[in-house]
């Protein structure tokens, strides 16, 4: 028998080159028996599929559309979730000096998108929505990981996002990334003090933040631009090490 759908020749009762059923149907109007890959029915006319000439000769294509119909989902589900930004809230501490509610747009470069997640999760975890921030940590750190190499103020935004999921040993081995290159950097020594108080360490907390009080004012007279960005968080940051180690 010769397959309707591509001609190859079979006894089976499939096709061996495309799978399509060598056996009979009944149509759906009628019950009538239908030969093989028939697109119409003998007794009453009826449509019985459109044919995979009918489809441009692709039997994929369903596939394909299917396909299409799920990116297209996952768009609209996703880009409003990312895009409604949190304009006319209280910013987030975290979030650099002089940012808007609205974070940066999506088609910015990986860093761009990067420190626009960690804003909206950070944004999430000041006003106490748990749920929204757990949601988003991941994907904040993937973004961090595919803008690396990161800076230092990179690597502030992936520990503290760590530390916001509750992963405490992450957060202080990139802590420690800023803290190789730079022992007294406020933003690594802040964030690793931190993530050790969360974890229950107090020798390694008091230790970090005693370090962090100790260089504080000589590394704000650096001026670095990460300082600057964290211009409202690093006061905050000071308040912490000072109620960790007594003063």
């Amino acid at each position: 028998m010769k397959c309707a759908n591509c001609g190859t020749e079979s006894d089976g009762r499939f096709c061996p080159s495309c799978g399509s059923s060598l056996e009979p149907g009944r149509c759906p109007e009628c019950r009538a028996n239908l030969v093989p890959g028939a697109r119409f029915c003998t007794q009453c006319g009826a449509v019985v599929r459109a044919g995979a000439k009918d489809r441009g000769g692709n039997p994929n294509l369903p596939w394909y559309i299917a396909g299409g119909v799920l990116l297209l989902l996952v768009v609209i589900l996703l880009v409003p979730m990312l895009m409604d930004g949190d304009a006319g809230t209280a910013q987030a501490p975290f979030a650099p000096a002089g940012a808007t509610g609205t974070p940066p747009p999506l088609t910015g470069t990986p860093r761009e998108n990067a420190d626009r997640l960690f804003e909206r999760v950070m944004t999430a975890h000041e006003r106490g929505d748990t749920a929204e921030a757990l949601r988003f940590a991941p994907m904040a750190v993937q973004a961090y990981d595919m803008a690396a190499p990161l800076d230092d103020d990179g690597l502030f935004h992936l520990a503290t996002i760590h530390v916001v999921a509750g992963n405490y040993d992450a957060a202080r081995t990139t802590a420690e990334r800023i803290l190789t290159g730079s022992p007294d950097h406020l933003l690594g020594l802040a964030v690793a003090g931190e993530a050790a108080e969360l974890a229950n360490d107090a020798a390694a907390a008091r230790s970090y933040y005693r370090r962090f009080l100790d260089a504080y004012d000589s590394e704000m007279a650096r001026g670095l631009p990460e300082y600057q960005n964290h211009a409202r968080t690093l006061p905050e940051l000071r308040q912490a090490a000072e109620r960790v180690t007594g003063g």
